[in-house]
């Protein structure tokens, strides 16, 4: 059974202007390899980069979210560090978000797995562990509303 989680997202809009402009270099290099549907070719390969690099790379980032919303802390939680793990291991994937999973996100994958992963902590009553989680998460990103307000509730 799927549950409402809270869910926030903000926008990088710098990171999606940058997205803009790789879409219409694709236009532009469709147009000059002398295509006659130069945009409907360049969306094409957009959209298949986008949603592939978005599907493969932050895997145990969904398999957390999917966990979470069926109300699995423990499954979630255990996505979470290893998702939290591999953008600390590979944190040039995480800087680099625009390009390397198309996302436009303000906030990177190893800042929602902790956030997350406290969240799901929460939710399983182990309240000193996820404030600990969230004061570490306001040590890494101090711009972190998210933990910054959960901490407020606490």
């Amino acid at each position: 059974m799927t549950q409402h989680i809270p869910v926030t997202r903000s926008i990088n809009y710098g990171a999606f202007a940058l997205q803009m402009v790789f879409l219409f270099v694709l236009i532009v290099l469709f147009q000059l390899s002398g295509s006659d549907e130069a945009a409907v070719w360049a969306g094409m390969v957009y959209l298949v980069l986008a949603y592939g690099l978005r599907y493969f790379v932050p895997i145990d980032h969904r398999k957390g979210m999917r966990a979470l919303k069926q109300g699995d802390y423990e499954q979630a939680i255990i996505h979470f560090d290893k998702s939290a793990e591999f953008f600390s291991n590979y944190s040039w994937v995480d800087r680099f978000r625009v390009f390397t999973t198309f996302t436009v996100s303000k906030l990177c994958y190893r800042e929602i797995a902790l956030v997350n992963k406290a969240f799901s902590l929460i939710c399983l009553e182990r309240k000193e562990e996820a404030k600990a989680l969230y004061e570490q998460c306001l040590k890494e990103y101090p711009k972190n509303n998210i933990a910054f307000y959960a901490l407020k509730m606490m």
